[in-house]
């Protein structure tokens, strides 16, 4: 079925246009009343290995906790990557079958990428709200050809709820699509991603987190500047952890660990370095932090709501790969400046806990449930 995903894409994509071309915006009658239980459905685009997907079923976990009933559809099957709470009722669609169709009654329903807002909306049953994580649609938009861009705005259009998880995405999806946005920030999950005081590494631990073809990561970047580093003669270990094997790089690289590793690496790490050209949010650097890692990062956009040049991190330009090397350099040289940055790091990240977004949801979910179709 994966070997033949573009295809089928194609065909949906198809389909979903011309229901799309008529479109009105969903009709919604405000009838603010008590909700005892709430019931969520999410429409999951996309259930393989990714930070997107990370929070979507992290939120899902934690409304069951909070007594939701949750509910997931998707076209691919339940992950096996990341646990989910027994409550959650998952269902794998058939490709032959019109995914939104298997949305149950509930009282909200949230699609969690651009493809199914209005086949939601089209199943009659709830309000419909849209969680923007981001992707090219937002940043690259020279990957968007002028089909794709009119389809995404017309989805936009007849979408009344959007919320997203940074001010950048909010800005952008403004600025492209001309809709505003609830802002709900990511958060770390505390039982994996926690301080404790670093041992003395015998190498600088260096950690970085993202697939070798995911070009706006700018991994490659990274790599050539480590080995630079690595001739002038400071002893590196690298910690590559990505979720595919890569092809070129003959880089060691642990690929797609459970999330207990992840947090186990970025606790001994010493310098966590991201150049992606642009995030939504990006989780990684949050949770590097908050292991106490020291940060090397470029601006890209999501993570400024919490990275502070010189404060708590140190920015580096994008696409520049002797800037990574003179960061890495300054900061082996400087242990105690290294870890005034990871401590502060450290402090900034306590400012998005999980507690915190999910009575944010909680709200903004019950908020959304006073309307009726």
């Amino acid at each position: 079925m994966i070997e033949n995903l573009e295809e089928l894409r194609k065909i949906e994509f198809n389909e979903r246009e011309k229901r799309l071309a008529n479109a009105k915006p969903q009709e919604l009658k405000y009838n603010p009343r008590k909700h005892d239980t709430m019931s969520v459905t999410f429409v999951m685009t996309w259930t393989e290995v990714c930070g997107g997907s990370k929070i979507i079923l992290q939120q899902a976990n934690r409304l069951v906790k909070m007594g939701y009933d949750v509910s997931i559809i998707s076209h691919f099957p339940r992950p096996t990557w990341f646990p989910l709470e027994e409550g959650i009722h998952f269902t794998q669609v058939p490709w032959d079958t019109i995914l939104c169709s298997a949305i149950k009654k509930c009282d909200v329903i949230v699609v969690t990428y651009w493809r199914e807002m209005y086949e939601a909306i089209e199943q009659n049953i709830a309000p419909v709200v849209y969680f923007e994580q981001g992707d090219y649609h937002l940043f690259d938009l020279d990957r968007l050809d002028e089909r794709t861009k009119n389809y995404i705005q017309k989805q936009f259009d007849v979408t009344k709820f959007v919320y997203t998880v940074s001010s950048y995405a909010a800005s952008k999806i403004k600025e492209i699509y001309g809709h505003d946005s609830e802002i709900i920030p990511n958060a770390v999950n505390e039982q994996i991603f926690y301080y404790e005081p670093h041992k003395l590494n015998e190498k600088t631990e260096i950690t970085i987190i993202g697939a070798e073809d995911a070009t706006f990561k700018r991994i490659e970047d990274i790599l050539k500047a480590i080995r630079i580093v690595r001739e002038k003669g400071y002893d590196i270990n690298l910690n590559w952890i990505s979720p595919t094997m890569p092809h070129i790089n003959k880089e060691a690289v642990i690929v797609n660990p459970e999330q207990k590793v992840i947090g186990d690496t970025l606790r001994k790490t010493d310098i966590y370095v991201c150049a992606s050209r642009y995030e939504s949010f990006c989780l990684p650097v949050l949770e590097a932090m908050t292991c106490g890692a020291c940060v090397i990062t470029t601006n890209n956009g999501g993570n400024m709501d919490f990275v502070h040049d010189k404060e708590n991190a140190l920015l580096i330009e994008k696409d520049n790969i002797d800037d990574i090397v003179n960061k890495i350099e300054y900061l082996i040289n400087n242990e105690d400046y290294r870890k005034e940055l990871a401590a502060r790091g450290v402090e900034e990240s306590k400012k998005f806990s999980w507690d915190e977004t999910m009575k944010k949801i909680d709200s903004y979910y019950r908020n959304i449930a006073d309307y009726e179709v």
